[in-house]
């Protein structure tokens, strides 16, 4: 689960390039009594720790990282093999997403309607992989200043009896 620009940028400094209060509402709507597993730079870039109501499982290669209210993992298998409940959300960085965009059976995206600069962009997808089964726009208005578009993509032809998650 992810935002993303229109030219597919996801951050900025270690943040968000953009403040939109009903997108983040959306994620958390979307992630609450699930498993969400991020890598440490995005685990350091939330501004509340952990993420309330939600399995926190924080990816990384240093053994000696402390992440108060979360589960530690060393690579993407372990944290999904610490999961919980029957639902996980990879929800950054860039190279967890494309490590997860492998497995995963469902998309979860919002994409905001503006070109922005920023420092990290979205792995490459291969869109032929993916089927569009929703979408809702939200215009810019006082709170937000540019529009977004929520979209869902599931796998075409999931079913096959491979691990998965929604990413």
């Amino acid at each position: 689960m992810w935002a993303m620009s229109e030219n597919e940028i996801i951050g900025v400094n270690g943040g968000l390039p953009w403040h939109l209060p009903d997108e983040l509402r959306h994620f958390k709507a979307k992630t609450i009594g699930s498993a969400v597993i991020m890598g440490r730079k995005t685990w350091e870039s939330l501004p509340i720790q952990p993420l309330a109501n939600r399995q926190n499982i924080v990816v990384t290669t240093n053994r000696r990282y402390e992440a108060p209210g979360a589960e530690l993992a060393h690579s993407l298998d372990e944290a999904l093999d610490s999961v919980a409940g029957p639902t996980a959300f990879v929800i950054g960085g860039k190279s967890l997403f494309n490590e997860a965009l492998a497995i995963a059976d469902r998309l979860e995206a919002t994409i905001v309607h503006a070109h922005i600069d920023g420092d990290t962009s979205m792995p490459s997808i291969d869109w032929t992989q993916w089927s569009l089964i929703g979408e809702q726009h939200h215009p810019a208005d006082e709170r937000h200043e540019f529009s977004f578009t929520y979209k869902t993509f599931e796998r075409a032809g999931q079913g096959d009896g491979t691990r998965s998650l929604p990413c």
